[in-house]
């Protein structure tokens, strides 16, 4: 798991996302400080008005125009003092998607986590099962090799033995089905999450977890990543509705200027100017924009809220769902283990009646595959509770933190 962790680029996928959306929330909260503009220019200007006609009528100039190679520059700063709160309220709302896209990572840690650990146990699931095809192969192969003999002296039929010969078919094709499993299994384990290890070891049962139903649906509703981020939607909802009514209210921003022009407008000489100004700005008519504006977004603001409500049931079916796999899995275990423990003693018994002529081989045959079938039912039962005891945890949004996983430091939030 902590290697699929390690390795897996849509965590930083994810960590890239995560950092855009941390940038929008330094572009919202530059709104709280001062803008500081520079501009200059300078070239040609031919320019005629009062000053240059002045000048032309009093014999000053021989030509009503006066072409002047003309500079200017300004420094200019401005600090908003008021906006309606709209550059509060867009800053916490980016504040709130930086959070769910954090909580995105954690998401996917979880996703990841419990995909690592289905492969890993599919793997293992698929290898017990080759070993119980290779031993159902060699009963079959020992079968065969009995009724040759008997057939030999006389006391088996032809039937017998294309019997026998059938089965043992059949075993051969069942082995190679496990084998073409299992490499799929395998296959499966290194895209999730990269090369075979040198051996795979039974996972040990899951200290962490929950006592009973009650505390899973408490832990999923204080700790699952998804719940968390559609709660984060709900406030990033929130905060632009109140936004939205920003667009009643005025304007208003303190501007500091200075110019310095050179030649300027057709005058000789150069000029200075210097402004301390209060810039008040009301918008009185935007045929009913700002009003559908905040309609809309009262509308987003209920579906994210509706979003939340959806989510927290599904994520509850999931607890229920994974808590009634982990009972029953636990239930079902002691009968699958009994099953092969009598299948075991009844096909030994039936072996040896058959050979002293008081079981049919078709008696023995049908043992050997209840045997083979019943090995195969505690093989997957047992490695599918495991694995429903992992997705129990999943479920609550703690099974990274709870099997103490070595987390990515791009995830190091998750671990809280």
């Amino acid at each position: 798991m902590n290697t699929a962790l390690a390795t897996n680029p849509e965590i930083m996928v994810r960590t890239s996302a995560a950092q855009a959306v941390g940038h929008e929330v330094k572009q919202a909260r530059a709104g709280f400080y001062p803008k500081v503009d520079l501009s200059g220019n300078v070239g040609y200007e031919r320019t005629r008005n009062g000053t240059t006609l002045g000048a032309y009528n009093t014999g000053q100039s021989t030509d009503k125009h006066a072409d002047r190679t003309t500079r200017q520059a300004s420094l200019t700063a401005t600090q908003l003092l008021w906006d309606g709160q709209f550059t509060s309220y867009d800053l916490e709302r980016q504040e709130a998607r930086s959070k769910a896209a954090n909580l995105e990572i954690c998401s996917i840690v979880e996703s990841i986590s419990l995909n690592a650990i289905e492969a890993y146990i599919g793997v293992i699931r698929n290898r017990l099962l080759v070993e119980s095809a290779e031993d159902n192969l060699t009963q079959h192969e020992e079968i065969v090799k009995l009724i040759r003999r008997k057939a030999d002296i006389g006391l088996s039929s032809d039937a017998d033995q294309a019997q026998a010969e059938g089965r043992l078919v059949l075993a051969k094709a069942n082995h190679i089905t496990s084998q073409a499993a299992l490499r799929d299994a395998e296959t499966l384990y290194r895209r999730v999450v990269g090369n075979l290890p040198e051996t795979f070891e039974t996972p040990d049962s899951v200290d962490q977890m929950p006592m009973d139903l009650e505390s899973a649906l408490k832990l999923a509703g204080s700790h699952h990543p998804i719940l968390e981020i559609a709660r984060t939607d709900v406030e990033a909802a929130e905060a632009q509705y109140e936004g939205s009514k920003s667009t009643f209210s005025p304007t208003v921003e303190l501007a500091l200027g200075a110019t310095w022009g050179k030649d300027v407008n057709g005058d000789k000489g150069t000029v200075y100017d210097h402004s301390a100004l209060v810039r008040f700005n009301f918008n009185l008519y935007n045929g009913g924009a700002d009003s559908a504006r905040k309609a809309q977004t009262s509308q987003l603001m209920n579906e994210a809220i509706e979003v939340k409500n959806r989510v927290q049931r599904q994520i509850e079916e999931e607890v229920r769902l994974a808590w009634v796999a982990v009972s029953f899995g636990q239930d079902r275990l002691n009968p699958l283990e009994s099953h092969v423990s009598l299948s075991r003693e009844s096909r030994d018994y039936y072996k040896k009646q058959f050979q002293v002529g008081t079981r049919t081989l078709l008696d023995m045959l049908d043992s050997q595959r209840e045997f083979f079938n019943a090995s195969n039912a505690l093989i997957r039962g047992s490695n599918d509770l495991k694995f429903s005891e992992y997705r129990l945890l999943q479920s609550t949004g703690s099974l990274a933190t709870g099997l103490s996983a070595t987390l990515p430091e791009s995830a190091s939030q998750c671990r809280s």
